[in-house]
């Protein structure tokens, strides 16, 4: 019987621990805020990328990231987010 359990437990061990391996590695990427050049202005910004969304996308298929605020934000808060094209360009997230 506790053979069964063992196996069981194992099984469950070499499903789980790549999975937390792969969103710790999300998470550790996009928790800092980052330093982009905005494509509307040229002018350099400061945003800080939606961890929870990042994560969120990444258990179901390839991380997709979202800026939660940037320095030119209210003003600028419609914006398209092409700044995020930056990050996946230098392949440093998700």
């Amino acid at each position: 019987m506790w053979v069964m359990y063992f196996f069981i437990g194992y099984l469950v061990l070499a499903l789980v621990i790549p999975v937390a391996l792969a969103l710790g590695r999300v998470y550790l990427r996009t928790r800092r805020p980052l330093t982009v050049t905005c494509p509307a202005n040229s002018r350099t910004a400061i945003i800080a990328l939606d961890v929870r969304h990042a994560i969120g996308t990444r258990i179901f298929a390839e991380c997709s990231l979202r800026a939660q605020s940037c320095s030119f934000w209210p003003e600028d808060r419609g914006c398209g987010q092409d700044c995020l094209r930056q990050i996946h360009a230098v392949g440093a997230r998700g």
